[in-house]
């Protein structure tokens, strides 16, 4: 892949990779050449083959999945429409799956209600008396409520005599096939939250059908389990029905659940009789009552006085939906305290606080004149009473079938059911099957019940599992022909995908065997066609290395009669000539080396000469330059010189002209190396003949131009700074020809550049006006000029050491002498330049005015 740019394409990494590639084979033996390229054409090949056979059997086994998977859908589609009919074996299957909740419920506030009354000194007998009145008033059929280790001391259950049934729990399934699961609740500590619900079935001694759940005890170890008989006569379950009459499952379960909900109600009536009686708080019943609501299907439980107001309740003020401390629809149920029936149900209706769907039932007590109510949510988003029979359908099938994921949608064509279980779901992971129904099976869904016909979507992806599976959407179609709903169900591919990746590999296996078995025959066949060659090239590295080529192996090769004889025949005449010619560049080197040799010998003494030539120039320049302490008058200074080559350009020239007086100079020449040294020593010499006579600066610096200029065959140009000191009063004369301005630096380190008189450099023009400006020194205070040697210092990354660093090595100048302002100016630069050669001479001179 390639990038176009400016007119300029730059190349990928892919493509790089691949031209190394190419260029590692390229020049590669032709032996390996030829195995590669007959291992590609192998490779190639069965790939190719391997590939299309592959894709035509993975598509085969996705095609026979897919219509498996049709088929599957019809038949569950055509058994949920049956699910949906008024029949016998619906409304039981619906009655056994709805009562699961609902007797928990009923076991569970039963505890509740033993514990209470053990508390507040019930005795066996009366409350057993209490659990006949129970059963006499309600749908509940049996309790078996039992001590710690099993034995049921309360019941309702009478023999035919009168007398009420023992029985002991065991926990061998031999002795008791039915009743032993319930064991395990008496190993649950108190107050656990688990459950036992066994499903309707024929009861071992008297073949009714009878549905149990049992919970465990609230103040010990106990069994308290409640028991429901079945009697599925078709005037009892379709008595509100007409003959003709067809309707949802959900009308005829709608009032089964309401008398299961007046057995939860009383049961409440009764806890909160025997708490009041053992003293319990109003804050410790409304515990008790928000830990069922918290572990049962029950939402809401209230208990009011017969103005309304709610007395206790589960629901905290601050989070009651309906209005505070109120009971919903309290008018209807008040009516009950002075009725002939203890339980009044509300229908089914939408809460106006939210809109969820709420079924209510309460049981009056006369003698104290209150209302018990209990809520439970009928329908939400999720469905109706039918869907928890599809939801546990649903279960069923995916644990049993070769299913991932089902969901069902109602009429209105919202989520009924869905498996794996939403509410066994957690947070992200509901969300998740939710937007996954949504995003993908929930648009065929919809196509599927608009066109009542089956869709269905496969996808076998090797290299993305989350892509893919099976998705068929089927209408479930009653028998009046009408579209109840739909379902739609997720079949994973992964099996198939596996088989398919283990065909790949397999074949893979035989290719690369194919591949080892060809690479070694052209392996042979390359070698016997190469070897010749090879030989030849042998004999071209030793005529490289200087020696005749005599192998055994060539004598072979020249006797051949094919091209590759004659390109040995060749090779040999060449080699001849080769050796001639090698023999005659020989004597021709050897006479070259000789006179090489005499050149350098001559050059070496010119080069020793000149060398002792500069080191007697370095000592000279030395003499000239005056460097180090000097102490004149009230003046203290010192100066110093280093040069970037053996000889410098940069001169420093102090002298007393009269007394009282001190005239000091210091320049840079342009140029480095012997020029400069030449030009500076000339320069000396006329800053001192003109200097000599006590006279202006100014005039000083006109009368050296002038001499420089007629003695200046080279061109060459100096700056300097001249200056004459005033030893009395503390005052400088100074002219700036083209140099830097001198610094003044005071006691306390603050520093100022002097004005600059921004005259030209000397040895430039001749007859140029120079000018001077004067500047005061008080006691303390340090005069300070350079030449930039010291600012064009550079460090290993071309960084000029610049006026900046100059300035930050001038730091705390004022408490320093003036050699030891020197010492730290060269230690900053040496510091900075790391090593770095110095690109220029570095000169300075520091002179102090002492107190």
């Amino acid at each position: 892949m390639t990038e176009a740019s400016n007119g300029s394409t730059r190349t990928g990494p892919s493509a790089s990779m691949l031209g190394r590639l190419w260029k590692l084979v390229d020049e590669a033996p032709l032996a390996v050449r030829v195995f590669v390229a007959l291992a590609a054409l192998l490779v190639v090949t069965i790939t190719a083959t391997s590939a299309t056979l592959l894709y035509n059997s993975a598509n085969t086994l996705r095609d026979e999945a897919e219509a498996n998977a049709v088929r599957l859908a019809e038949l569950l589609a055509d058994s949920y429409a049956e699910m949906g009919e008024i029949s016998l074996a619906n409304v039981a299957r619906t009655l056994d799956a709805t009562l699961d909740t609902q007797m928990t419920a009923q076991a569970r506030v039963a505890a509740e209600m033993v514990a209470a009354a053990e508390a507040a000194g019930y005795d066996a007998a009366r409350l057993n008396e209490t659990l006949d009145e129970i059963t006499r008033d309600t749908v509940i059929d049996e309790f078996w409520i039992t001590d710690e280790v099993g034995f049921s001391y309360l019941t309702n259950v009478k023999d035919e005599a009168g007398v009420r049934v023992p029985f002991r729990f065991d926990p061998d399934p031999a002795v008791q096939p039915q009743a032993s699961k319930f064991f395990v609740l008496l190993a649950a500590p108190p107050d656990d939250d688990g459950f036992i619900v066994q499903p309707a079935v024929v009861r071992e001694i008297d073949s009714d059908i009878v549905k149990y759940v049992g919970v465990g005890g609230i103040d010990q170890s106990r069994i308290v389990q409640v028991g429901n008989v079945f009697n599925f006569g078709d005037q009892e379950i379709l008595s509100n029905l007409a003959a003709s009459e067809r309707g949802d499952v959900s009308d005829v379960i709608e009032g089964i659940l309401g008398q299961q909900m007046t057995g939860q109600a009383e049961l409440v009536r009764r806890f909160v009789v025997a708490a009041e009686e053992g003293g319990w708080s109003t804050a410790e019943i409304n515990e008790r009552l928000l830990h069922i609501t918290g572990t049962t299907v029950i939402g809401e439980v209230r208990v009011a006085d017969a103005s309304g107001k709610v007395l206790y309740s589960n629901l905290p003020a601050s989070e009651t939906p309906d209005l505070v401390g109120a009971m919903p629809y309290f008018e209807d149920f008040a009516a009950a305290l002075g009725g002939s029936s203890l339980f009044h149900e509300h229908p089914s209706e939408p809460r106006p606080s939210d809109g969820l769907v709420y079924k209510y039932v309460a049981a009056a007590d006369p003698d104290k004149q209150r209302i018990v109510q209990v809520g439970i949510l009928i329908e939400s988003s999720y469905g109706n009473l039918l869907y928890s029979v599809y939801q546990r359908e649903a279960d069923v099938l995916v644990r049993a079938q070769n299913i991932d994921t089902i969901w069902i949608v109602n009429q209105d064509r919202e989520l009924a059911a869905a498996a794996p279980r939403l509410a066994l779901q957690s947070g992200d992971d509901q969300a998740s099957l939710v937007e996954q129904f949504e995003s993908g099976a929930g648009v065929m869904v919809q196509t599927a019940m608009a066109d009542q016909r089956v869709t269905s979507r496969a996808s076998l992806s090797l290299f993305s599992p989350e892509a893919r599976g099976i998705v068929v959407a089927a209408p479930i179609i009653n028998t009046g022909g009408i579209a109840i709903g739909a379902l739609a169900i997720e079949v994973g591919l992964d099996e198939i995908a596996g088989t398919v990746i283990s065909e790949g590999l397999n074949t893979t296996a035989v290719a690369f065997l194919l591949l080892v078995l060809t690479g070694g025959g052209a392996l042979w066949g390359s070698r016997k066609l190469t070897r010749p060659i090879e030989t030849i090239a042998e004999a071209a590295k030793q005529v490289e290395g200087g020696t005749q080529p005599e192998s055994p192996e060539m004598a072979v090769v020249l006797r051949r009669g094919d091209e590759i004889g004659r390109l040995a025949r060749v090779f040999s005449d060449m080699t001849v000539q080769v050796f001639n010619r090698e023999e005659e560049l020989e004597k021709l080197v050897a006479a070259r080396t000789q006179e090489l040799e005499a050149s350098n010998r001559q050059l070496r003494l010119a080069y020793e000469a000149m060398e002792q030539d500069l080191e007697m120039a370095k000592v000279v320049q030395a003499a000239l330059v005056q460097q180090g302490n000097t102490n004149v008058g009230n003046l203290t200074g010192h100066a110093r010189m280093t040069p970037a080559q053996m000889v410098g350009g940069d001169l420093i020239e102090m002298h007393v002209p009269e007394a009282g007086k001190l005239f000091v100079a210091l320049g840079d020449v342009s140029g480095k190396g012997v020029a400069a040294a030449l030009f500076m020593a000339a320069s000396s010499a006329a800053i001192r003949a003109a200097s000599a006579d006590p006279i202006g600066v100014d005039i000083i610096a006109a009368d050296i131009n002038n001499r420089l200029c007629a003695e200046n065959p080279m061109g060459l140009f100096v700056t300097c700074l001249l200056a004459v000191f005033d030893l009395d009063n503390g005052t400088v004369e100074y002219t700036c020809a083209g140099h830097d301005p001198a610094l003044l630096i005071k006691p306390d380190g603050n520093r100022e550049p002097l004005p600059t008189t921004g005259d030209m450099a000397m040895g430039i023009m001749e007859d140029f006006d120079y000018s001077s400006r004067r500047a005061q020194l008080a006691p303390g205070d340090t005069f300070f000029v350079y030449t930039d040697g010291l600012t064009d210092a550079v460090n290993r990354k071309g960084k000029l050491f610049g006026h900046e660093g100059l300035e930050r090595a001038l730091d705390g100048a004022g408490s320093r002498s003036p050699e030891e302002m020197v010492n730290h100016i060269w230690l900053s630069i040496e510091e900075f330049s790391e090593g770095t050669a110095p690109t220029d001479d570095k000169t300075c001179l520091v002179l102090r005015r002492r107190d």
